[in-house]
């Protein structure tokens, strides 16, 4: 079977219930045989009978009967006591047969009328027939028999000719036997179970269940209650709805019928038979209950009011109507309705309404708050479709509900207007000319007129008495209160009372109640037209009253309810047409596309109110009004509806509307007009799409007026928004004028362009009137589409010399007019270079409007080089310009910025990156003397500049210091002074050297030798210098010339002068100490120096004999040759140098001393040696022993006058040793 469209609930029990805990109770009653009746207890649509559905679906191997006994009351029934138990206990036994197979309980006398089926009743038909066959084929065998006899052959014959033979008689009497023996059995059992012919015979009539008598049916037939129980073949007889007759004994009837056929299933070995009792909890008032049952289950009922919210979201969710209500709605009812089964039919019956009468989308809120009324308020919901009853009365009443409101209106806008009128009327405008009125009234006879207004105020109510002062008090706060008055704001007031009063009369009568009339409104009455009074108590004592107090307070049910309760007929109004009108009455408003078919007939059912609700916003509406303002009252409902729009800021419902297109030039003039901030809202607010807005803006430079547009463009909010939409001259069918001039007036500026987009005549316009921001992407854009540049690098290296490219252009006209802005324009994305043409570089720098800081950023980033520094005007650029390296190199570049800006680090750079041959030799006759010899001193002084460029420049300048005091300058530097003579030489450079260069003194001596010579006196020379001067490269003359001026002693130890120096040191300056190096180095000197050395050792050669000074050899035999030195100093001199000496040097000296007998000493010649005794010799052989060259002399035994020389020490003889 094919799905339904629609879901419907059942009441019905349900079995899919999750038991749980209720499932081990019931499962507890079958596993103990003694607990045989069991109530279950709960609330009404508690799920008493779903938890008992469940239970027998999980355990199908039990048998349940159901006994339910249903019991309705209707309206005009009074409340029962009770009912005759004998009439349930009949009402038991039906239901109790019925169910039960009537095979299983033949031997019951109730009757149970049943269709016999046709099978069956042929199958009794046959087997009658047959039993008659055979018994009258027994009994007329041989008339059988003689008839097929005399039958003429055939096959017919042959066939017959078998049931004439003896055994067939045989056969057939076998059959006979069966036959009957069947049919005895059948009326032994019928008799047996339906004891028929005692019914018939001994009672004579039947057995009717329900007979006129109170006696009870269990007590009367008590077997047949029994057999019948014993043979239902149950686990389980559930007894459902039994509380409703409020009859409890039946209770205890059930309860021994329950032992009494247990007794008897026990006797059998049969199943325990339970009751099961569906009750609810307070059909006892007493613990009771315990006593009548084995056992209770209570079940916590599945809906209440906490949780039937819940189970309305569900069916409804199932149904996918849910969405279609609110929230807050469901809560509110869900809170009242405490009965499953209530709820699915509220439900089932919703659905079916739904689907029935929503041909004019009607409120689902209402349409459900119907059926819950019409559920609980059945009576009264019958009667107000009548016109009757509560509801009815209710709300035709409501004009007595809302008087008092109006009346309270009225007596605001009657006190205003009498405030207006007196104030109006009154002819005192202030308390001074009160006091006057009344001074001269009653106070004339007071000499007051010379009073102030303060001091008059507190005269006149100090005099006045009685009557007078309570006059006067009167007036005076009647002055007050009328000063205090402002006409304007009390009219103000009247029209917002008047407007409320036309409110009211409209309201709903959910808009009337409030928490201090609720209960005299719910506590109406009505009266007929002969008087009679309904008090409606019956509606009042419901237990449900609060929920239809809800309902309608709420506004649920409301004055349209009839539409909720039947169909809608089509008329002279379209359907649709009336759906309309019915949501602004319901103030349930309509999609904004909601398509009417005939608006002017339903702008003529509306109210000038209507059009300030929202539910009036509708396209098809505004677009009627709009092209038709000019008819009857169209113009009002029209700005009526604008307001309503601008007042409640209504953006979703214009977006709409614009995208209709339609009355379009009219929708933009009114709103604008009315509406003038418009845009700026929707612009900031996000509630339009940004095709929307641009299209808007559009459509406000086209349409409207320049006053409008100024108005629109609230904050240059139009200003802004179209000057940052870089598509927005993408229009294909322009009002160029209308555009431009627009443009024009709000001072567009567009800050980027799309121009493959752009519709080019309007883009040509926009680029005439430069109409755009002056911006890097525009400047481009322009370049490349006027211009018809195609090389991206130029336009960012390059961008002013392409501009100037085209000289009367509109861009270099623009340009020309914001050179600063676009100076930093061009800054910002040259991505640090720009290489425009010297020419046009310079142009910019010369350029009045920039400013210095710019034009200095522009230098920092220009890669092209500046020929003559000094085309540029600003010498201040100079600077930067050096830094950034573009200026070429030349002289007179060079000078002219030193001109400028003096000898800084940055010509110091410049001059030093340039080539080495830059001239300056003609400097002077340029510039003059007194500047070249400027710049000549504060080159010559600067560190900075590289030497070889140092150097050139002072050389080509020509000059040179004859005075000098520059104490900072570098050596290398200095150097140059010097190499080049420009630092002449005097008394005090050459001091002035001393002291501050002192590194460069000898080469600054060396470079002027003759000068220094010239300039040296006594006082003047240093010994330093001279001992530097004369190891030069330089005549011995000058050195000794130099060594003229010095007295002090000059050691030569280890220096490489020449011999006439060391000669002239020895002579002149000798050092005492180096006495004994010349001695003993006496060899390695010239012949001019050893003469001064012999000749100092000459005159000291005691002082050598005395220190022991080494004497060279060379010096030795000089001194032993000259007859200056005695003969004892020569022995001496020579003792002392023996062990110096080696043997041939020794020989050379004895022959130098005239002792050559000696030297045979040193022969191999075996043999004795003797030599004559002396003094010399004593002293020789002395100096031989001691240096071993002998081991010993002594005098010669044979000759005294002699000594023998031992030369070699005697075998065994230890060695001596001579101190």
């Amino acid at each position: 079977m094919a799905e339904s469209k629609y879901r419907f609930e059942r009441l019905t029990p349900i079995d899919s219930v999750d038991l749980e805990v209720y499932g081990d109770a019931i499962d507890y009653v079958f596993k103990n045989s003694d607990v045989k009746n069991v109530a279950i207890s709960g609330a009404y649509s508690a799920g008493k009978s779903s938890v008992l559905a469940s239970y027998k679906k999980k355990h199908e191997d039990l048998c349940f009967l159901h006994i339910s006994l249903a019991h309705f009351k209707s309206s005009e029934q009074k409340d029962e006591k009770g009912v005759n138990e004998s009439i349930l206990e009949g009402k038991i036994l039906n239901q109790l047969i019925h169910q039960i197979p009537s095979d299983k309980i033949q031997q019951t006398n109730f009757t149970v009328k049943k269709t016999i089926s046709p099978k069956n009743i042929i199958n009794r038909t046959k087997e009658t027939v047959l039993l008659l066959i055979v018994v009258i084929y027994f009994a007329c065998f041989d008339i059988w028999k003689n008839y097929v006899h005399t039958l003429p052959d055939n096959w017919l014959k042959t066939v017959l000719s078998v049931f004439t033979h003896q055994y067939a008689l045989l056969v057939d009497g076998l059959l006979i036997f069966i036959l009957l023996s069947f049919a005895v059995y059948s009326l032994i059992k019928i008799q047996k179970n339906k004891n028929v012919f005692r019914k018939l015979n001994i009672q004579g009539n039947e057995i009717e269940i329900f007979e006129e008598s109170d006696d009870s049916y269990f007590d009367k037939y008590l077997n047949e209650v029994l057999y019948l129980f014993e043979n239902a073949n149950a686990d389980v007889i559930v007894f459902e709805d039994m509380d409703r007759f409020n009859a409890n004994r039946i209770f205890e009837r059930l309860r021994e019928v329950n032992t009494l056929a247990n007794i008897q299933l026990q006797k059998e070995n049969k199943k325990v038979l339970r009751f099961f009792y569906l009750l609810r909890d307070d059909i006892f008032v007493s613990k009771d209950r315990t006593k009548f049952f084995d056992y209770i289950i209570p079940v916590v009922p599945v809906v209440d009011s906490s949780n039937a919210y819940d189970q309305f979201i569900a069916h409804f969710k199932n149904s996918e109507l849910f969405e279609k209500f609110s929230e807050s709605f469901l809560q509110g009812l869900s809170l009242y309705i405490d009965d499953m089964r209530l709820l699915k039919n509220i439900y089932n019956e919703f659905v079916i309404y739904y689907n029935r009468l929503n041909i004019t989308e009607l409120d689902c809120n209402k349409m459900l708050a119907i059926i819950a009324y019409k559920n609980l308020f059945p009576r009264d919901f019958a009667d107000l479709q009548v016109n009757q009853g509560f509801a009815y009365t209710l709300f035709e009443s409501k004009n007595i509900f809302i008087s008092d409101e109006i009346e309270r209106l009225d007596k605001q806008i009657f006190e205003r207007r009498k405030e207006i009128e007196s104030t109006k009327t009154n002819h005192l405008k202030t308390i001074d000319e009160l006091n006057v009125v009344f001074a001269r009234k009653y106070l004339g006879a007071y000499g007051w007129y010379s009073y102030d207004d303060n001091r008059l105020g507190n005269f006149v109510p100090e005099h006045l008495h009685g009557n007078n002062l309570k006059e006067y008090s009167d007036r005076k706060r009647q002055l007050e209160n009328m000063l205090d008055v402002d006409i304007v704001q009390n009219e103000e007031e009247i029209c917002c009372y008047e407007q409320e009063v036309l409110t009211v009369k409209n309201r709903r009568l959910h808009e009337i109640i409030t928490r201090d009339n609720i209960g005299k409104i719910f506590s109406i009455t009505s009266k007929n037209e002969i008087g009679e009074v309904a008090n409606f108590n019956e509606i009042k004592s419901s237990e449900y009253f609060d929920l239809l107090k809800y309902l309608i307070r709420n506004g649920y049910i409301d004055e349209t309810y009839a539409d909720y309760m039947t169909y809608f007929y089509e008329n002279s109004l379209s359907r649709i047409d009336k759906t309309f009108l019915r949501s602004i009455t319901d103030k349930k408003a309509k999609e904004y596309t909601y398509q009417l078919q005939n608006p002017q007939l339903v702008i003529s059912r509306l109210r000038l109110v209507d059009f300030e609700q929202e539910e009036a916003l509708n396209l098809d509406l505004l677009e009627y009004l709009l092209l038709n303002d000019g008819i009857s009252n169209n113009g009002k409902y029209l700005k009526t509806l604008i307001t309503q729009i601008r007042e409640r800021k209504n953006f979703e419902f214009v977006s709409k509307f614009f995208d209709t297109q339609k009355a379009h030039e009219q929708f933009i003039i009114r709103f604008n007009e009315q509406w003038p901030d418009l845009f700026s809202l929707i612009l900031h607010g996000g509630a339009m799409s940004s095709s929307q807005i641009r299209g808007y803006s559009i459509d406000t430079l086209c349409y409207s007026d320049e006053k409008i547009i100024v108005a629109v463009n609230v904050d240059n909010c139009l200003t802004t928004y179209i000057s940052k939409c870089s598509d927005y001259l993408a229009i294909e069918k322009p009002d160029i004028d209308k555009l431009i001039s627009g443009f024009l007036l709000i001072k567009v500026s567009f800050a980027s362009i799309d121009h493959e987009k752009a519709n080019k005549a309007l883009f040509d316009e926009v680029y005439r009137n430069s109409i755009y921001s002056l911006t890097f992407e525009n400047i481009s854009l322009m370049l490349k589409s006027k211009y018809e540049v195609n090389n991206d690098s130029d336009i960012i290296h390059k961008n002013y010399t392409l501009v100037q490219s085209r000289n009367h252009s509109p861009l270099v006209r623009y340009i020309s007019e914001n050179m600063p802005a676009y100076t930093e324009i061009i800054l910002a994305n040259c991505d640090n270079c720009i290489s425009d043409d010297e020419r046009v570089a310079i142009s910019l720098l010369n350029n009045a409007d920039i400013d210095l800081d710019t034009k200095n950023q522009y230098i920092k980033r220009l890669s092209t080089i500046i020929a003559d520094i000094t085309q540029v005007e600003e010498p201040d650029l100079w600077t930067t310009m050096m830094d950034v390296k573009i200026v070429a190199f030349s002289a007179s570049n060079f000078i002219n910025y030193f001109m400028k800006h003096g000898l800084n680090d940055l010509v110091i750079s410049y001059i030093n990156d340039g080539p080495s041959e830059v001239d300056f030799t003609s400097t002077s006759n340029v510039y003059g003397d007194d500047f070249s010899g400027k710049m000549f001193d504060e080159v010559a002084i600067c560190n900075g500049i590289a030497t070889d460029k140092y150097k050139k420049i002072l050389c080509d300048l020509g000059y040179y210091f004859d005075n000098f005091d520059a104490d900072k300058i570098s050596g290398e530097k200095f150097k140059v002074l010097i190499d080049e003579r420009i630092l002449q030489m005097d008394a005090d450079t050459l001091q002035f050297v001393r002291d501050k260069y002192e590194e460069q003194l000898y080469n600054y001596i060396r470079h002027n030798l003759d000068e220094y010579l010239a300039l040296q006196t006594t006082e003047l020379a240093r010994l330093d210098e001279i001992l530097q001067i004369i190891i030069w490269n330089t005549s011995d003359d000058k050195k000794i010339e130099l060594l003229g001026y010095s007295n002090d002693s000059i050691s030569i130890v280890g220096k490489q002068y020449s011999d006439a120096v060391n000669a002239y040191i020895i002579t002149h300056n000798l050092n005492e100490e180096d006495k004994y190096h010349l001695y003993e180095h006496y060899d390695q000197y010239g012949e001019v120096a050893q003469m001064k050395i012999k000749s100092i050792a000459l005159d000291g050669i005691e002082e050598i004999i005395a220190n022991e000074m080494l004497v060279n050899d060379m010096l030795l035999s000089v001194l032993f040759q000259d007859d200056n030195v005695s003969q004892d100093q020569k022995i001496t001199l020579f003792t002392k140098a023996i062990p110096r000496l080696n043997e041939d040097t020794c020989k050379t000296h004895l022959d130098e001393l005239g002792l050559s007998e000696l030297k045979g000493i040193f022969t191999k010649e075996s043999g004795r040696r003797n030599y004559a005794k002396g003094i010399d010799i004593t002293n020789v052989m002395e100096g031989f022993k001691s240096n071993h060259w002998i081991f010993d002399y002594h005098d010669d035994e044979r000759n005294s006058d002699r000594y023998v020389i031992i030369k070699k020490r005697p075998r065994g003889k230890e060695p001596e040793f001579i101190d």
